[in-house]
C-alpha cells in the first residue's frame, strides 16, 4: 500500500500461479470440456474403422482425405498421442476433484447435526409451523416414532431452554453417488491408458521400434527388430490361417506399416465351416481351433464364431473374416482369334501368373472371393419378397497386361447365372484405371460351359469366309449344323433362346478388349480363417468402472438425501408449537409434499394453525 497526499493506493491482490492452475485443474468447466473431447474422439473412432490396411483406407477415402485423416491419427484414435494426452489430463483433473471433495463429503455424511435451533430451522428451504394439542413431551416422542417409521435416522438433540430439538436424516450415503461416478470416470480412463500400451508408443515416438512398411513380406521374412515380445502389456492384431496350419505370431497394424506380435502360444486351425441364408448372405462361420503351448501340449480345442470369442491366458481370439486361402482354380482359356480350336486348361492359385493369348498377354490371378452377394435387380433378376439379394458364388479377379497398353481387369464366376430360362456365363471387364465394369453374358450350351457358343462363333466365321451373308436363316442353319456335328440337341424354345443370346453376345464382343476368354471351370477350395487376437488387461478395470458408474448413478437418482429438523416447544392453554424445517438433494416439490404429509400425521388432524414457506 502506498500513500500520496490524501490518496491511498492499494495494490491489487495477485493470486499465486500455482493456486490459479489448481483452480483450473479442479474446475467443472475443464472436466466437461475434456469429457466432450473424449466423446467426440470416441464417436470418430466408432464410425471410422480402426487399424485397417492402407489399401482399404485409400480405396474408401482417396489419397487426399487419407493423408488428412492419417495426419490426425484417426486410423488409431484410441492409441494416438493426442487422445491419450486428453485422457491422461482428464484422469488428473478428476482425481484432483475427488481428492479435494471426498474428505468433506465423508465428514458431511457421518456428521451428527446438533448445532441448530428454532431460528436456523426457519432458514431451511422447506419450513412449517404447526400448533397442536397435547404436551410437548408426548408430541416429541410421537415425532420420533413417526420419523423412524418413515425410514429416517433420528437424532435426539439436547434441549435448548424449554424447546425439545430433533434431527432426522434419510439417504445419508447419497454423496457416494458423486464419489462412485467420478471414480468410475478415473477408472475408465486408467483402463484406456493401460490398454493403449504406452511403453510401446513411447518406443515408437523415440524410434526404438520402427514398423515394417513392406506388406508383401511373408511372416518368415520380416526382420526380427520388427517383432514384439509376447509379454507386451496389450496388443491387437490379425492373422489369416489356412486350414491345417499353425501360427505363433500375428500382424499388428501401426500407422502406415505393421509390427509382428509374438503370441504366448500356438494357434492351429483344424477346420472351418460357413452357413448361408437362403438369399446367399453368410449366416454363420465357425473356426475350430486348437491352442497349444510352445512345447506342443494342448491347452484347449474350441469353436470360435462371430461374437463368441475364445479366451486363453488373457488373450481373446475372435472370428473376424474368412477367405479361400491357398485354393486352386481350374480355368479354361478360349481363343477368340481361333474359336474353332479347343480350349486350354489352366490350373492356378491366387498370386500366380501365366502367359496366354498366343504368348502376348500376362494374366495374373489377383483375388478369389467365395461369396458375391449382390442385389437381384443388378443382374436382371426379379426381386422376391424377403429375398432381394442373390449369391453369384465364387468369383476370381485377374489383371491382364500387354506391353505398351494399360492393364485390363477381369472377373469371372464359377457358377452360371440363370435368367429367363437360360444359363449365362458372366465375364466382367474394365481398364485398370476405370471405375465401372462392363459385362459379357455368354450363353451356356446343353452340356454346360460356353464351348458351344465359342464353336458357334467359329462356325459363323467359317460360313462368312465361304460367302454366307448374315441373315436369320444363316444363323439358324449354322447352329443346327453345329449341333449335329457336336452331338448336342437343344429343344425348340431352348434353341431359339440360345440363338438370340448368342447373337447378343456376339454384338457385345465388339467392345471386348481381349482376343481370348478365361473362365472358371472348377475350384479346389481350401478355407482360411481370419482371426483377430486382442490382449486388453485394462478391460477388467473398465468393467468394474461400468458397475461403479451404474451404482453411482443409481444412488444419485434414487437415494436422495432428505433432512428434517424439529423444534417442539410449549404454548399457552396446554398446546404445543412445532417448528419444522427440511431440505433434500433433489426433487424439492416431491419432498415438500411428503414433508407436509408427515406433519399432518404428527398433528393428528387437530392442527389449527399452519404456516408454510418453501425457498427454491
Amino acid at each position: 500500500m502506498a500513500s500520496t497526499g490524501n490518496a491511498v493506493y492499494v495494490a491489487p491482490y495477485r493470486r499465486p500461479l500455482g493456486r490459479v492452475l489448481w483452480n483450473v485443474l479442479i474446475s467443472m468447466r475443464l472436466a466437461v470440456h475434456l469429457l466432450l473431447f473424449v466423446a467426440i474422439a470416441s464417436i470418430v473412432g466408432t464410425i471410422l474403422p480402426q487399424q485397417e490396411s492402407v489399401g482399404n483406407y485409400l480405396q474408401q477415402f482417396g489419397p487426399f482425405w487419407y493423408q488428412v485423416f492419417g495426419n490426425l491419427d484417426l486410423y488409431d484414435v484410441y492409441r494416438c498421442g493426442w487422445y491419450m494426452g486428453i485422457v491422461a489430463f482428464l484422469v488428473l483433473s478428476t482425481t484432483s476433484c475427488v481428492a479435494r471433495n471426498t474428505p468433506h463429503m465423508l465428514r458431511d455424511m457421518f456428521r451428527r447435526d446438533t448445532g441448530f435451533n428454532a431460528r436456523t430451522i426457519d432458514s431451511r428451504p422447506v419450513h412449517h409451523e404447526v400448533s397442536v394439542a397435547g404436551s410437548a413431551a408426548i408430541v416429541y416422542e410421537k415425532a420420533v416414532v413417526l420419523l423412524k417409521d418413515e425410514g429416517y435416522r433420528v437424532k435426539r438433540v439436547p434441549a435448548l431452554d424449554d424447546t425439545l430439538l430433533l434431527a432426522a436424516q434419510k439417504g445419508r450415503y447419497y454423496r457416494f453417488g458423486y464419489i462412485f461416478t467420478h471414480v468410475a470416470i478415473i477408472l475408465f480412463c486408467a483402463g484406456a491408458l493401460y490398454n493403449a500400451n504406452i511403453p510401446l508408443k513411447i518406443a515408437q515416438w523415440t524410434g526404438a521400434v520402427k514398423p515394417e512398411q513392406d506388406f508383401a513380406l511373408p511372416l518368415s521374412k520380416v526382420p526380427k527388430d520388427r517383432w514384439l515380445s509376447p509379454n507386451q502389456l496389450s496388443f491387437r492384431g490379425i492373422i489369416t490361417i489356412p486350414v491345417g496350419q499353425s501360427v505363433n505370431a500375428m500382424f499388428e497394424l501401426v500407422g502406415d506399416g505393421f509390427l509382428v506380435q509374438r503370441l504366448p502360444f500356438v494357434v492351429r486351425l483344424d477346420s472351418f465351416r460357413v452357413t448361408h441364408y437362403r438369399d446367399g448372405l453368410a449366416k454363420d462361420y465357425v473356426s475350430k481351433v486348437t491352442v497349444l503351448k510352445p512345447d506342443g501340449r494342448v491347452l484347449v480345442t474350441h469353436d470360435v464364431r462371430v461374437n463368441h470369442p475364445l479366451t486363453v491366458d488373457g488373450v481373446n481370439i475372435y472370428q473376424s473374416s474368412y477367405n479361400a486361402g491357398p485354393s486352386t482354380l481350374h480355368l479354361m482359356s478360349y481363343s477368340l482369334l481361333a474359336p474353332a480350336a479347343s480350349g486350354v486348361r489352366i490350373r492356378a492359385r491366387v498370386g500366380q501368373s501365366f502367359v496366354t493369348g498366343a504368348g502376348a498377354y500376362d494374366l495374373k490371378v489377383v483375388a478369389l472371393k467365395v461369396d458375391n452377394v449382390v442385389p437381384r435387380k443388378s443382374v436382371g433378376l426379379a426381386a422376391r419378397p424377403g429375398h432381394e439379394m442373390v449369391n453369384l458364388g465364387p468369383m476370381a479377379r485377374y489383371t491382364v497386361a500387354q506391353h505398351g497398353r494399360p492393364p485390363i481387369v477381369l472377373k469371372t464366376f464359377l457358377h452360371p447365372l440363370h435368367h429367363g430360362g437360360l444359363a449365362y456365363e458372366l465375364v466382367a471387364y474394365r481398364p485398370e484405371d476405370a471405375d465401372g465394369f462392363h459385362f459379357l453374358a455368354l450363353p451356356v450350351g446343353a452340356k454346360g460351359g460356353v464351348s458351344l457358343f465359342v464353336h458357334y462363333l467359329g462356325a459363323l466365321e467359317n460360313a462368312a469366309r465361304h460367302g454366307a451373308v448374315a441373315s436369320s436363316t444363316v444363323f439358324q442353319r449354322t447352329l443346327t449344323r453345329l449341333e449335329q456335328r457336336r452331338g448336342v440337341y437343344l429343344p425348340g424354345e431352348q434353341n431359339r433362346m440360345f440363338l438370340r443370346a448368342s447373337l447378343v453376345a456376339l454384338q457385345s464382343l465388339h467392345t471386348y478388349p481381349l482376343p481370348f476368354l478365361v473362365l472358371m471351370r472348377g475350384l479346389s477350395l481350401h478355407w482360411a480363417a481370419g482371426l483377430e487376437m486382442t490382449k486388453y488387461p485394462g478391460m477388467s478395470i473398465v468393467y468394474f468402472a461400468c458397475a461403479l458408474l451404474v451404482g453411482g448413478i443409481f444412488v444419485l437418482f434414487y437415494v436422495p438425501r432428505k433432512r428434517i429438523w424439529l423444534a417442539v416447544g410449549k404454548e399457552p392453554f396446554g398446546r404445543t408449537k412445532i417448528i419444522a424445517g427440511g431440505d433434500t438433494s433433489r426433487d424439492i416439490e416431491d419432498f415438500s409434499q411428503q414433508f407436509g404429509e408427515i406433519l399432518e400425521k404428527l398433528a393428528g388432524g387437530e392442527q389449527d394453525r399452519t404456516q408454510e414457506r418453501r425457498r427454491s
